[in-house]
C-alpha cells in the first residue's frame, strides 16, 4: 500500500516538474501542441505527463495551434519571404492541423499578395549578386523562389519582370 502513495506521489512530481519544463519552453517562444509534447518527450518526461501537461497548458490558453500558425506565417513572410508552400510544410512538421493551415493561409495572403512576396524575395537576392541576369542566373533564380515555396505561375510572373527590366537598361 506504501507503494501505491509513492507512486502517486511520483507522478505528481514528474507532472510539476514537467508543467515547470512546458512553462519554460513557452517563455521561449510560441509553440504547437505537437512541438511541446516532442519537446518535454526529448526531455525524459513520461508520455501521459506530457500529454497531461500539454492538454493543461492548451486549457489555460498558454498553447494555440491557430494562434501558433497564424504567428509562424506571418514570421516566415517577414522574415524569410516565405512563399505557401514553405509555410505548409512548416506547420505541417509542427503538427498543426491542414484545416487550421488552409485557413490561416487564407487570412495571410490576403494581407499580403503572393507575388509582392516573391519580388521581394528576389531583390533581396539580386542585391547579394549584383549581377545582370543570364539564362543560368535566371535558372537559379527560379530554383532560388521554388524553395522558398512559391509556385510556378507566381515564380514565371515575377522573372518575367525581370527580363522586362533588363531589356529597358
Amino acid at each position: 500500500m506504501i507503494r501505491d502513495g509513492r507512486s502517486s506521489t511520483n507522478h505528481s512530481d514528474e507532472n510539476r516538474k514537467a508543467r515547470d519544463a512546458a512553462l519554460r519552453l513557452l517563455g521561449l517562444c510560441d509553440r504547437s501542441k505537437k512541438d511541446l509534447k516532442e519537446r518535454l518527450l526529448r526531455k525524459g518526461y513520461s508520455g501521459p505527463a506530457a500529454e497531461k501537461v500539454v492538454d493543461e497548458m492548451e486549457s489555460l490558453g498558454y498553447i494555440d495551434d491557430r494562434r501558433f500558425a497564424e504567428r509562424f506565417a506571418s514570421d516566415a513572410i517577414k522574415r524569410k519571404d516565405a512563399g505557401p508552400q514553405m509555410i505548409i510544410s512548416g506547420l505541417l512538421k509542427k503538427g498543426v492541423a491542414r484545416e487550421i493551415i488552409d485557413d490561416v493561409l487564407g487570412k495571410v495572403f490576403n494581407d499580403y499578395t503572393e507575388t509582392d512576396i516573391a519580388r521581394n524575395a528576389l531583390s533581396r537576392r539580386l542585391r547579394k549578386g549584383g549581377v545582370t541576369p543570364d539564362r543560368d542566373e535566371m535558372k537559379r533564380l527560379s530554383d532560388y523562389l521554388r524553395r522558398k515555396g512559391f509556385s510556378y505561375d507566381i515564380i514565371k510572373e515575377v522573372l518575367k519582370g525581370i527580363e522586362q527590366y533588363d531589356d529597358i537598361v
